[in-house]
Order: structure tokens, then sequence, then C-alpha cells
């Protein structure tokens, strides 16, 4: 298949050692917009394993020449760049849409233009609705009392059983369209998140700036969000890195202070908790092994997310 000259959306793919599922993303691009003129862009953040496979098997897939692992938002920073259409469509790399999603969510753009970005619903393998459909953007609040709630944030969104398009203020940021023009307005994703709360940053803006936001939960995605790896220590380090960094920027300095505290304490509960129910509950210790292993390092090396990604070298 050869793009069109005069696409309607633009879908950027940012991958990363993506190469045993980029197929099936590829595959469900094509399946999701039969009746919509569209090109694909694809920058490799990894070794090259992916690029190459892409460059083999999918021909029609622009690939944007690779700069190493320079992160998500700048990896969709340089797709934008070279970007043609008015639409443009991020999706992960582990995510499939489902037959017909990018052409109802490129109609349910045209019948809302005054929005700045258009989102679905994102499912698991086994059909459960992904909690990043119902993010909010956090405030110092939501932090303190996260210390306490097992939820890992607030959450916003459409209602799980809502069958009507509405209004949001976060979308998934593994699956979402944003106006070519709003993205170009903002600058597109602030390059100093490396990795996480990047798009919640990006949906921060869109609204300061009167962008209503919606999602039309007609629309669906299939996306593995890592299963197992949801406790990686690496994974966690990087999530929390990213929430402070967001707190650093839109919080004032007490919040931002509270905000850290409030995470270390958060992850302190995990250890404390994880630890001593390791032992009541022998049955799921190794449940809580993976708890404390995961929020560990969080807990103990305070300084390596304390101040977000500011001490990050750039490039």
């Amino acid at each position: 298949m050869k793009p069109p000259s005069s696409p309607e959306v633009s879908v950027l793919v940012v991958a990363y050692h993506s190469a045993p599922f980029i197929a099936q993303c590829i595959r469900g691009i094509a399946e999701g917009a039969r009746e919509t003129p569209y090109e694909v862009l694809l920058i490799d953040n990894g070794g090259g394993d992916t690029e190459a496979l892409v460059a083999t098997d999918f021909p029609e897939v622009r690939i944007v020449p690779s700069e190493g692992n320079i992160g998500f938002g700048a990896g969709n920073n340089r797709l934008a760049a070279h970007a043609r259409a008015p639409r443009l469509l991020l999706v992960n790399p582990d995510a499939i849409p489902q037959p017909g999603a990018i052409d109802k969510l490129v109609a349910f753009s045209k019948a809302h233009p005054q929005a700045g970005a258009w989102g679905g619903r994102s499912y698991s393998p086994d059909g459960t609705l992904d909690h990043a459909n119902f993010l909010a953007l956090p405030t110092v609040r939501d932090f303190v009392v996260s210390i306490v709630d097992t939820s890992p944030m607030r959450r916003g969104g459409l209602p799980a059983e809502a069958t009507e398009p509405g209004p949001v203020e976060v979308l998934n940021g593994g699956f979402m369209m944003v106006r070519a023009d709003a993205w170009q307005e903002l600058g597109g994703f602030d390059e100093g998140f490396f990795l996480y709360s990047e798009e919640i940053d990006l949906f921060q803006r869109l609204h300061a700036r009167g962008y209503p936001v919606l999602v039309d939960p007609a629309v669906s995605v299939v996306h593995d969000t890592g299963g197992g790896q949801s406790l990686s220590p690496t994974r966690l380090m990087y999530l929390i890195t990213g929430r402070m960094h967001y707190a650093r920027k839109h919080f004032s300095a007490v919040g931002a202070l509270i905000t850290g505290w409030s995470l270390w304490l958060t992850a302190a509960k995990y250890v404390v908790i994880g630890g001593l129910l390791a032992r009541l509950r022998p049955g799921r210790a190794a449940h809580y092994r993976a708890l404390i292993g995961g929020w560990g390092p969080v807990f103990r090396e305070r300084a390596r997310w304390w101040r977000g990604y500011l001490d990050r070298p750039r490039g």
C-alpha cells in the first residue's frame, strides 16, 4: 500500500524493542482505517530491531531516523515534524486498533472540530477497561490521598458504563488523536519529560488554552500495558520521576514539596505493608515480594526521582 498524498490522519508510533508485536499494531492500524486515507510514521528508540523489521515487511511505513532512546515525548515530536495530516494519532506499538476504530475516531473529530483532542476506550487483552482511560489532571491533594488510598490516583474520565461521548481531562496516551494545529501551537510534548506524565502535561496545557478533550466510547483499542511488568522497579522509578517532574512544573514550590513526600510515603506504604502481608499471607508471598521489589528503590533512593527529570542529561 502506498501512503496517500493527502492523508486525513498521521499515525505516529514510537517503538522501543517492539519487534515481537509491531506487526499486529500496523495491521491493526490498517484494519482500523479501512475508509480513511492515512500514513504511518515510526521512529525506533531502541536498538534498531523494530526499524529493520518494519522496513522489510511494511515498506509503506515512513521511518524517521532514530536518535537513540530520546524518550516517548521527544520521539513523537520528531514524528509530528514529518507528519502531513491535520490530525495526529499517537498509537503505542503494543496497541491494536479494532476494526473501524480510526474511521470512527476521524468521523468523531469531524463532528466535534472545536475539540483539541479526541480518544476512545482502551481495553486489556482480557477485555477489561485499562485504568489509563480514567486519568484526571492531578492535584497536590491527589498525591496526599494516595498515601492511604489503594487506587493509584484519582479517577476521572467517562464512567465505565458510559455509552455516549463526553469530555475528559486526560486521554490514554497509548491511543489519542490531537489536532495538528493545536499540537503545533503547544509545541508538542515537553521534552523535559523522558517517560510518563508527558501526556498529562500536554492535556493540562490544552485545557489551559481552552481546547475541549473528548472521548467516544464506541472507539476501541486493545492495549497490552505490560501485564507482569506493572511492578517492574525500572517502570515504577520512571513513573514516580515523571509525576515528580509534573509537580515541579505545575505546582507551587510548597505543592511540589508536599507531592514529593507524599510519593515517598506511598512507596513506604507498599514496602512496609508488603513485608507484613508476606508473612501473614504466605500463599501470596510472591506477589508481596514483587511489591517490595518494585517500590523498594523508590523508597530507598529518593534522590533519583526527587527533582523529576531536571538532572537528566539531554540528548
